[in-house]
């Protein structure tokens, strides 16, 4: 490409790029909405409302979802409103229902994969002005828009923070190294502040950048690094007002905007939480070179602890390397195993978090990696033997998008996610009711959904099994709960009251309180049934007004059932 001017070697490297990303992703514009796009989008709101913009910027991305979050995402919401707009499905009038098709997710699949592209865009921007060679600007980014890691983010709607987020941190490190004039410096540093508040209201993560930033000031400010004065980038004016940013971000969430959370990181001790480190690094990077088994469940109970050794020599490696680049004077090398290793970090379990590992957490740190490993494989062979530096680096795009196509596949549809999950982790009791759910909701299947509601509370039993408590202590999980309540209903529906009743039974042996009052009543209610139907209507009464107690939304529903049995009794 040396006969290439640089505006042409950019635009066959923006066109590379989005039809890279259209080849690994268009087979994801028929799938549908799954996991906690409910939540996200069809239960949201304020998402299918634009009259209720504003509303988006003071709360919780999952207000409507189950349970309180803290997840402080409003422009990614702001992007699922756009989505809803182009995709909103027909009024519903109500004598006829809806009118016309429900919902459609193609725009939202759409935009996910053109956040994707325009983060590797951004990526290939960065890489052009950092003055990578031509080479490490087209292979990096094709590498990285391809990768199947990135499927979490991008196959799945409600993955987009991610994305989003990425992109607006490789411009605001773009706006900060621009060059040229004062003014033009000034402007680049208002633009790269303005990047870091897009990058941090899409995902929290973003709020790494000052560290990654400050990075790129060490490597590429120091004497003898800098070009002439007068095309000199001055990045720390970026840097301060960032960390200005960072100040009052935190106030926020620390006060106005912190919404609580119902979900706890794990509570493990410092030394599980040593070894897993180690472990998931392993993994990781076993999964950057090996992008095989992927899945959204990922533990690392039953690994062995040798893994972890092996995790922690790797990142020795990695830190050997960057120490090893910087003193060479390669200074790109060591910004991307910098920007690896500095985004890796809040992610790596150190600082506890919901889960050990999570392939969507690498979106991100795995441009730092890709980067670094192309300079050096361009580095060591490109410079001799360009013809087979190139050949080698399509081929492997090509198996990246191979990969990439067709674990997009799992994510078509929640019976698809589910299954393909628990061929990997079968003990993952949320994945278990979720499965049960949708095939008792969403597909119509109620002995699937029995057999994974029982697989739910065979699980939770054997997580009992270890624990030790009496009748009174005994601890209750809502997935367990929320089992034998479809479980009761389930047999009750195919008129085996006998079945369902030990279901409904269990519940009332749990005290009630504002999470779970709606699910006790509803066993009181239906235990009543269940009693009426065994021919014992006094107790039938006790149980259908015991439901009314428990929970006022259930009185009116009680009355009538009651009033139907006297009723009845009078007949």
């Amino acid at each position: 490409m040396s006969t290439v001017s640089n505006s042409q070697f950019r635009f066959f490297a923006v066109a590379a790029i989005c039809l890279a990303s259209v080849l690994c992703y268009v087979n994801t514009f028929s799938g549908e909405f799954v996991w906690d796009d409910v939540s996200s989008v069809l239960m949201h709101k304020h998402v299918q409302d634009p009259s209720k913009l504003l509303q988006l910027f003071k709360e919780d991305q999952h207000a409507f979802g189950r349970g309180q979050g803290n997840f402080y995402r409003p422009l990614v919401s702001v992007s699922f409103m756009v989505d809803y707009l182009f995709s909103k499905p027909p009024s519903v009038d109500a004598a006829n229902g809806p009118q016309g098709p429900a919902l459609a997710p193609f725009a939202f699949h759409m935009s996910n994969m053109i956040w994707h592209a325009l983060a590797a865009l951004m990526f290939f921007a960065l890489a052009a002005r950092m003055g990578a060679p031509r080479f490490v600007q087209l292979a990096a980014p094709l590498l990285y828009v391809s990768h199947p890691l990135h499927t979490e983010a991008v196959a799945y709607i409600s993955g987009r923070a991610d994305p989003m987020s990425a992109a607006f941190m490789f411009a605001a490190l773009c706006f900060a190294f621009r060059k040229g004039s004062t003014r033009r410096q000034l402007i680049g540093s208002a633009l790269c502040c303005l990047c870091f508040v897009l990058a941090v209201i899409s995902k929290e993560s973003a709020l790494i950048l000052p560290a990654v930033l400050f990075l790129a000031i060490i490597l590429f400010r120091e004497k003898g690094e800098l070009p002439e004065a007068t095309d000199r980038s001055r990045p720390l004016p970026s840097l301060v007002g960032i960390l200005v940013i960072l100040a009052g971000y935190a106030a926020l969430r620390a006060t106005v905007l912190n919404f609580g959370s119902d979900t706890a990181p794990r509570d493990i001790s410092v030394g599980q939480r040593i070894l897993e480190v180690g472990q998931a690094f392993a993994l990781y990077l076993k999964l950057i070179f090996v992008p095989t088994g992927l899945h959204m469940e990922r533990v690392l109970d039953g690994s062995p602890g040798w893994l972890a050794g092996v995790g922690y020599v790797l990142l020795v490696v990695c830190l050997v390397a960057f120490a090893g680049a910087w003193l060479r004077g390669q200074r790109r090398i060591a910004f991307g195993i910098g920007l690896f290793l500095v985004c890796w970090f809040p992610v790596s379990g150190i600082i506890p978090l919901n889960a050990p590992m999570a392939e969507h957490w690498m979106y991100v740190p795995l441009a730092g990696f890709i980067w670094a490993l192309v300079e050096v494989f361009w580095l060591a062979l490109g410079s001799r033997v360009p013809a087979l530096a190139y050949t080698l680096t399509y081929a492997a795009f090509a198996v990246l998008v191979a990969l990439t196509v067709q674990r997009n596949l799992d994510w078509r549809s929640n019976e698809a996610l589910y299954l393909s999950t628990l061929k990997y982790n079968p003990d993952s009791a949320r994945i278990q009711f979720n499965l049960a759910v949708t095939y008792q909701d969403l597909l119509d299947n109620p002995f699937g959904a029995r057999r994974h509601y029982e697989e739910v509370l065979a699980l939770y039993a054997k997580k009992k099994a270890g624990m030790q408590f009496d009748a009174k202590t005994e601890p209750f999980w809502d997935e367990e709960l929320e089992s034998h309540l479809s479980l009761g209903q389930l047999f009750m529906n195919d008129q085996r009251f006998d079945k369902a009743a030990p279901h409904f039974a269990m519940l009332l042996r749990v005290n009630p309180d504002e999470r779970n009052r709606w699910m006790l009543a509803t066993a009181s209610l239906g235990l009543g049934q269940c009693m009426l139907a065994a021919g014992r209507p006094d107790d039938a009464r006790k149980y259908i007004e015991q439901a009314g107690a428990i929970d006022p939304a259930c009185k009116p529903e009680a009355d009538r059932m009651l009033q139907a049995i006297a009723a009845r009794g009078s007949a």
